[in-house]
This record gives C-alpha cells, structure tokens and sequence, in this order.
C-alpha cells in the first residue's frame, strides 16, 4: 500500500538534501542527471541560473516527495527504492532529483528531491491538484504491478492532518499528533476498558485531561493543552473508543467459544463500563442451554396451536 505525498518547498534544497542523505538514515541513495562526486544543491542552483528560474525568495526552489510503503508488504529496501525510481523516471523525466531509501522507521519510505526547473527546456515544474491524483494514481499502477496492495486515496481519512503537521511527517518526523494516534491505537488494540486504557496511555506519558459522556481529551507529554479526540480523527473519539471495547471483548467471546457475532455480543453485553471482562464459558454454556429450551418450548408451542387442515378431495 504505498502512501506518496509530496509538497513544494521556496527554501533551498541543501539541508532537505542532507537530511534524506544521511547514512544514518539512508539505505540507498541514486540520483538522476546529476554528478554524484559534486554537491547536489549546487547543481540545482546551476540549473536554475542556467535558464534564469527560481531566482525570487519565494519561487519553489525544488519539491520533495515521500513513498511509504506498508509493513504488512514484507517490502525489502532495494524492492521500495527500485520502483520509487520507476515513478520518478516516468513522473519527472526532464528534472533533476534524488532518491534516498530510508530504513530507520518500522516501515520502509523513499524521498525524492526534485529539481522545480527543468534540465531539458528550464520550464517550473507546477502540480495541480488532478496532476497530484495521477501521481498518487501512478503510485497506485507501479504497486499492482509487481504484486504490492495499492491505497483507495480518493476515499475520505479519518484521519485527516494539518499542513503544518503534514510538514513535520514529510521532514521523516512524527508529529505529537501521530504520536497520540499511535498510543491511543495500542492502547485500544491492548486493552478491555476505560481503567486498562488510561493506564496504558500513563506509560507513555499520555493523560485523560477530561472524559465525559460524549467526550474525551488527551494531553501529550510535552504540551501543555490538551486536544479533544475528534481532533485527532473519527477513531478516536469517546463514542468510537467505547465501541472498540465492546468489539474487542465480542471478539475475545467468538474466540474462546466458537460462537457467531449475535451470541457473542448478548454474552458481552453493550456497556463498556469500567470493569475488566473475562470470558465464563459456564455462564456460556447456560446461556446456550436456556436458548435451546426457549426454541424447543417455543416449537412445541406452535405445533399444539395449529389446526389440523382439511384434505382437498
């Protein structure tokens, strides 16, 4: 499932350069149409001279992409950087750029740094938002090609970001909003009830700062305001936490027992409540015996009240 998302940056390109470069980052690096023995930044500035471009302060100097790449590909670095290169050869085929494989996070990413002048004519490289989907779609073609899952982006997020922290995430940092969203996943991929999962998110530093009926927030260690859960996305809400225990506790139930969904559910019950579940298989096997007595008496029932029907001669 690759996630490519990418801005244009005014800065100049030397320190993004030597952040993705960065051998204590980088796993591979390759460029195109540039000198690997002479300083990237400064070929670009030569280009741009060259034709004249990007001169002003606030002209974008280069764009810098990232190519993530889910865990659950099993994906090997050289495998993400090689078919990173075939979106950047068909993507920017007349512009200068840098690919760098980056191994340091529990999932392989590329970055790419592209020159915003053009190498061949000097005309700006300008994305709209139709020419981003086709870059996200060419993500998309290059992945099936080789076997990998693809991303439906055009379905809404849940977990939609900010530009400012989608900046933070471009950089290869994590935002302290995506950290709580990992937290808080764990949390609920962990833990039964409202008392195990704020005693999960303690560990880390992470605090309830207010939780009510319809609403909960939570404070990240190193800022002092909190931020309610809608803002952070759908699933992290008050409603959508409690709906996740009760789910998770139905799913303990199927697993333990062998039952359907509907069973398991009337076993759990529907109030998260604050108490831990355990599974009885006594109290199970007596709710399957009084069901079978209701349908057996039900049955029987039925077969006394119906009139016997008369024969047609």
């Amino acid at each position: 499932m690759p996630l490519f998302k990418g801005c244009g940056c005014k800065a100049k390109p030397g320190k993004a350069i030597d952040y993705i470069t960065d051998e204590k980052k980088a796993a591979i690096v390759t460029s195109y149409a540039l000198d690997d023995n002479r300083d990237y930044a400064r070929q670009f500035a030569e280009t741009a001279q060259l034709f004249h471009k990007a001169e002003r302060y606030d002209s974008r100097k280069y764009y810098h992409f990232k190519h993530s790449f889910d865990p659950k590909d099993n994906i090997t670095p050289e495998e993400a950087h090689r078919l990173t290169e075939e979106l950047a050869q068909q993507a920017f085929p007349d512009n200068e750029y840098i690919i760098a494989t980056h191994t340091d996070k529990h999932h392989v990413h590329c970055h790419i740094i592209v020159n915003s002048v053009s190498f061949v004519n000097g005309k700006m490289l300008y994305f709209s938002n139709s020419d981003y989907a086709k870059l996200k779609d060419l993500s998309n073609v290059i992945a099936a090609k080789y076997g990998y899952s693809t991303l439906d982006f055009r379905k809404p997020s849940a977990d939609r970001i900010k530009s400012e922290e989608r900046r933070v995430v471009l950089k290869g940092s994590t935002s302290w909003k995506e950290e709580l969203r990992e937290v808080i996943a764990e949390a609920l991929r962990l833990c039964n009830n409202m008392d195990e999962f704020e005693k999960h998110l303690n560990k880390y530093g992470v605090t309830i700062a207010r939780n009510t009926a319809k609403t909960i927030s939570f404070l990240h260690p190193n800022k002092k305001k909190p931020i309610r859960g809608n803002k952070l996305g759908k699933a992290y809400t008050k409603e959508a936490i409690l709906h996740e225990f009760t789910e998770s506790r139905n799913r303990r139930v199927r697993a333990a027992t062998g039952t359907s969904k509907s069973t398991a559910t009337a076993i759990a019950g529907e109030n998260s409540g604050g108490n831990s579940y355990r599974v009885c298989p006594t109290r199970h096997r007596r709710y399957e015996e009084d069901e079978r007595k209701r349908r057996q008496a039900y049955d029987e029932q039925r077969t006394a009240q119906a009139k016997p029907r008369k024969r047609i001669r």
